[in-house]
């Protein structure tokens, strides 16, 4: 069973206070009245006294730095930019500025740059743990992990008890795999911040990364208790759950997942298929459905649907389904092995020789595109000659038959059908070698007895014949065909 993971979006950034420039002495009434502003709380009337600085003196750094502050802080990245580049013009040697013209760029982001201004930062301000901190993260965006971990390892050694920063090392070393380095720092940072939903997710991710299932699901557990609607929490437990055989409690989480994010693939699929796995599969149909909802092209779920349709007796249209998956994707071997498994059943079960010519006509076609995908497949090569048969094409059964046993020696399926194929083909000599090693190979298979003695009775060996459907009634009494063969040489001996 495979259980569909999430993508675990976490914060890895966090701005460790966006530093305030220091006012130039020369600084106007303007800016003096901005920062007056600021400090009361009235960002609006802040920005807008500095903005007038700005338009009185165009090239005053401290104007320039604080209003791009100013923005950054309303979250508009690109005009913030546009000020603290001037500024880190006009003071290429204030680390504070480089800090924030950084976090500019990663807030339209624009993220080689962040990092290029956060290394001016570092370059003037080694021993700030913030602005190390700020580049490392910037590194972990771009996918330097490695040199993220040193950065993150520096700031560490500058701030040691810091859980942001112990956070998002442990983020670097598990994109490395190291998993045993990551876990350590990642309950640093839980214990240092134990309430902190984003910390707890982490551990609980590494660690079940690391194969350590219990620990994880204690750590996933906390997190549901801390974070009540924490959706993360409850598809991580259902994951784990599901992976342990504790099927009911992973249904639990997955349903409470899918209620707080229903626009959310992973829970609507995942009950999908631990529904179907209990049986329980009209329920399952509509966790496939809300699936396809999220996602309407994706052939897996098509293909849950159709088995779910199929199981809750909805056959047309669980056929209906199947056929749009398998249009969808061809290559789906999943797709295709579902419909020619609902084409062979209802061929065998269809009455109305019109149905059953529609389901045979289906099944070779769906169980022939299987082989395709899979040539190995002894069970479709079976199935296969197995509607052959039904539809009275001998040569074409006879060949899919033989190719499953060259996949399979020992396949019985295989050597029982050849078997009913060469008594067909009246190659009874060949039958019988073939029977008599089925019955040497699975000597608990009552059909091989039975047929077996079928071939030896056209073939004129009666007592022979006799023995071996004796043998399958010891096997099965009950087995009807066994028994009106062995009713019917009864007399025949007798006369004998």
């Amino acid at each position: 069973m495979r259980i569909r993971g999430i993508a675990v979006i976490v914060a890895i950034l966090f701005i460790m206070g966006l530093t305030v420039p220091v006012m130039a002495a020369s600084a106007n009434a303007s800016l003096r009245k901005g920062i007056e502003y600021y400090k009361s709380g009235d960002l609006a009337a802040a920005t807008a006294e500095v903005q007038k600085a700005v338009e009185i003196d165009a090239d005053n750094a401290s104007a320039r730095s604080w209003l791009g502050f100013l923005l950054l802080k309303q979250n508009k990245g690109a005009d913030a930019v546009a000020h603290l580049q001037r500024a880190s013009e006009l003071l290429p040697k204030d680390s504070e500025v480089w800090n924030n013209l950084g976090t500019a760029y990663l807030l339209i982001s624009e993220t080689q740059k962040a990092a290029a201004a956060y290394a001016e930062a570092v370059k003037i301000k080694p021993n700030s743990a913030d602005y190390v901190y700020n580049l490392a993260n910037a590194k972990l965006r771009l996918g330097d992990a490695a040199e993220a971990e040193k950065l993150f390892k520096q700031a560490k050694t500058l701030k040691p008890n810091d859980s942001n920063i112990l956070n998002n090392l442990g983020l670097a070393l598990q994109q490395q795999n190291k998993l045993d380095e990551a876990v350590t720092n990642f309950k640093a940072a839980v214990d240092l911040d134990p309430d902190n939903p984003t910390f707890v997710l982490n551990y609980g991710t590494a660690l079940k990364a690391k194969g350590d299932k219990a620990a994880a699901k204690q750590a996933f557990e906390k997190l549901a208790k801390i974070s009540t609607d924490n959706y993360y929490a409850h598809v991580a437990l259902g994951e784990i759950l599901a992976e342990s055989g504790q099927t009911d409690a992973a249904i639990q989480n997955y349903q409470q997942a899918a209620s707080l994010r229903p626009e959310q693939f992973a829970p609507h699929y995942n009950l999908g298929m631990l529904l179907a796995k209990q049986g329980k599969h009209k329920a399952a149909v509509d966790s496939y459905a809300a699936a396809l909802r999220v996602r309407p092209t994706d052939v897996e779920t098509m293909a849950g649907l159709g088995w779910s349709l199929y199981k809750s007796g909805r056959v047309e249209d669980a056929i209906k389904q199947l056929n749009v998956a398998v249009e969808q994707d061809p290559a789906s071997l999943n797709a295709q092995k579902r419909l020619a498994t609902i084409y062979s059943y209802e061929n065998e079960a269809a009455e109305d020789e019109a149905l059953k010519s529609r389901y045979r006509t289906g099944g070779i076609a769906a169980w022939t595109q299987v082989i395709k995908l899979s040539p190995e497949d002894t069970a479709a090569h079976v199935n296969l000659a197995n509607l052959y048969l039904d539809a009275g094409q001998i040569d074409r059964a006879a060949e899919e038959y033989q190719a499953a046993i060259t996949v399979d020696p020992n396949s019985s399926q295989a050597r029982l059908g050849l078997g009913l194929v060469l008594v067909e083909q009246g190659k009874l000599q060949e039958a019988i070698e073939q029977y008599k090693y089925l019955v040497n190979a699975h000597p608990k298979m009552a059909s091989a007895y039975n047929n077996y003695g079928v071939a030896l009775e056209k073939n004129g060996l009666v007592e022979e014949a006799r023995e071996q459907y004796k043998k399958a009634l010891d096997l099965d009494p009950d087995y009807s065909d066994a028994k009106a063969n062995l009713a019917r040489l009864e007399p025949a001996i007798e006369r004998e």
